[in-house]
């Protein structure tokens, strides 16, 4: 007898650790994309300059003297100087290596290239800094790229949702899968429970070794979902060189934070287990003795 019900329950290993498995997998895809989206978005967004145009009679070194004084101000990482003959090497290279031939350097204004920290660079704040720049009256024309920071925003915030929509299906479906895993196993042993009780175990008793074994299966599903991420995230980009972007991803994923975000998985894998079996098992115990037929 105790044979058939070892070989009953051992069915049930598997769809709780490959659900296991499957819901921290996906927890920690979500948890390393915010790490390095966040890290990605902020080196986009601190790329994206605001250009600073001044009108031709303004001499060159008070436009120094501007750049010396926003170099100060809170909300700049760095700023950059153009003088005319950059900015026709800039014009050249990016647009026509021709533009030197028909344009004269004395026609291109001098201007400063100003990139802002990362958490200041919102299209409200960059609108109202535009708006105190044009006031001066040494400036000709503010320009940054409103409609690149938009996207940059919204795409970051719309992956992080759609990825957290992901893991929160797969919770739902592991704890479903959890459960049914329990019921089979203690539908496997039913009778013996049963005897169990009628003899005076504890609830605490009976209930404790199917927590300890779906807690086992957390700990082997943590490793099975490790390895995944890790192949995703960091050898994939090694194997097929068009996912560069990926491989600019990796670079801002922070060690101390993977680290606590590997913790967070592993204890909430564990947590997980041990709450669905001891609820699974504590609502049968509380079945009466007729319905186990």
């Amino acid at each position: 007898m105790e044979e058939k019900s070892t070989k009953r329950r051992k069915p049930s290993a598997l769809p709780s650790i490959l659900s296991l498995t499957a819901v921290m997998f996906f927890l920690g895809l979500l948890g390393t994309s915010i790490i390095g989206f966040k890290g990605l978005g902020k080196l986009l967004m601190e790329s994206s300059s605001i250009d600073i145009y001044f009108s031709d009679s303004i001499p060159q070194e008070d436009v120094l003297k501007f750049k010396t004084q926003i170099d100060k101000l809170q909300w700049v990482k760095s700023s950059t100087f153009i003088s005319r003959e950059e900015g026709m090497k800039q014009m050249g290279d990016k647009y026509d290596p021709d533009f030197n031939s028909y344009i004269d350097v004395v026609t291109l204004p001098l201007s400063i290239e100003i990139y802002p920290k990362a958490e200041f660079a919102s299209s409200k704040f960059l609108d109202q800094i535009s708006r105190e720049f044009k006031e001066n009256s040494s400036v000709e024309d503010v320009i940054y790229q409103r409609n690149l920071i938009e996207t940059l925003n919204s795409t970051l915030k719309n992956t992080q949702l759609i990825l957290g929509g992901i893991a929160a299906i797969f919770i739902i479906m592991s704890v479903i899968l959890i459960q049914s895993a329990v019921r089979l196993g203690i539908f496997a042993n039913r009778h013996t429970i049963k005897s169990m009780q009628l003899v005076g175990a504890t609830n605490t008793f009976i209930v404790k070794p199917f927590i300890l074994t779906f807690i086992k299966y957390a700990l082997i599903a943590f490793p099975i979902a490790a390895a995944l991420v890790y192949l995703i995230i960091w050898q994939i980009p090694m194997i097929f060189s068009p996912l560069n972007i990926l491989a600019e991803f990796n670079k801002n994923i922070d060690t101390q934070n993977l680290l606590y975000v590997s913790i967070f998985i592993a204890i909430f894998g564990v947590v997980l287990s041990a709450t669905c079996s001891w609820l699974s098992t504590r609502k049968f115990l509380r079945t009466k003795i007729e319905n186990l037929y």
